[in-house]
């Protein structure tokens, strides 16, 4: 069973002061995609965007996305986003229902429960969810607390954060095999 990644873009990914979202709608409402390449370049941080392709490369899960961004842009300007940031790995690999449900006043933990809940079959499968502590400050002391890491303001998906994803994601692959097995 392939795990999945309930993603944030905000303060996970981007992080940049000036290369923000409202750029990113602003090149796709004016049609200047192609105008901006640095815009491409820094709108997902470089570190970030290195720890999440070795989460990838170690555990090939699929990817939902719980942001805001679902808010602003389709899926397929999001799957543009992330093709012109280098994160088609993303892409190839999203869940069919490839975003948790979201309206201007929910939030992120009733968010990723509704997803979860419409798509566990009986068990969760294996999930990870990587969000940051404004975004998913509903999460900690929730059900979810023990499979979310949740990053810092401005920072993103640091190294010590990928290496608490993924032990996060084993144990979980773990657990699931004994269980499987036995």
């Amino acid at each position: 069973m392939r795990p999945v990644v309930i993603l944030d873009f905000d303060d996970v990914l981007s992080v940049h002061r000036v290369h923000t979202s409202s750029q990113v709608l602003a090149a796709f409402k004016n049609a200047t995609l192609d105008d901006n390449p640095e815009l491409w370049t820094h709108i997902f941080h470089y570190s970030a965007r290195t720890n999440l392709r070795t989460l990838h490369d170690e555990f090939t899960p699929e990817y939902v996305v719980s942001s805001s961004w679902t808010l602003h842009f389709d899926q397929e300007q999001i799957c543009e986003i992330l093709r012109r940031t280098g994160l088609e790995f993303v892409v190839d690999n999203l869940h069919q229902d490839w975003r948790t449900p979201r309206a201007r006043d929910s939030y992120r933990l009733t968010e990723i429960e509704g997803w979860l809940d419409a798509h566990a079959l009986g068990s969760h499968p294996p999930y990870l969810i990587l969000d940051d502590q404004l975004s998913g400050q509903s999460i900690p002391g929730s059900n979810l607390e023990g499979r979310a890491v949740l990053c810092d303001a401005w920072v993103g998906f640091t190294y010590p954060k990928l290496r608490s994803a993924q032990k996060i994601l084993r144990d979980q692959l773990t657990r699931h095999d004994v269980w499987t097995r036995g």
